[in-house]
C-alpha cells in the first residue's frame, strides 16, 4: 500500500569517517554512496522567514517517508530527490534531521537543508 506512495528516488550518503583527528575530535566526514536510488515521498510541510537584525533566512520543514525497514539513519545527507526518471526534483544537500520516526507502514524524517 505505500510503495505506490513512494513516486521519487533518494541519493543518500553517509559519513564513513572513523577514529580521532590529530587533535583527538572528530574526523572530517568521509560521505560514500549508501543508497542510488531509494524508493521515498518528500514534502514541504511550510516555510516562513526568520528575521534577525540585518539577516534573513528561509526555514522550510520538509520531511520525507521511506518504505519500513530502509536503512536511513540520523545524519544521513540526500544529495538529491528525483522522479523516476531521474530528473531532479528537489536539489541540494538535505540532511536527515533526528532519528527516523518509525510508523506503522513507513519510516518518516525530518530534513534539513545543507549550505
Amino acid at each position: 500500500m505505500i510503495a505506490q506512495r513512494l513516486t521519487m528516488r533518494a541519493a543518500i550518503e553517509r559519513d564513513q569517517a572513523t577514529g580521532e583527528d590529530a587533535w583527538g575530535g572528530k574526523p572530517a566526514p568521509q560521505f560514500e554512496t549508501l543508497h542510488a536510488a531509494l524508493p521515498c515521498f518528500a514534502w514541504s510541510k511550510a516555510s516562513r522567514e526568520l528575521v534577525d537584525g540585518a539577516k534573513t533566512a528561509m526555514i522550510e520543514d520538509a520531511r520525507v517517508i521511506f518504505a519500513k525497514g530502509a536503512d536511513v539513519a540520523e545524519g544521513d545527507v540526500i544529495t538529491a530527490i528525483s522522479d523516476r526518471k531521474g530528473t531532479v526534483l528537489i536539489p541540494g544537500r538535505l540532511k536527515v534531521e533526528g532519528p527516523p520516526q518509525f510508523k506503522h507502514t513507513h519510516v518518516e524524517a525530518a530534513l534539513q537543508r545543507i549550505g
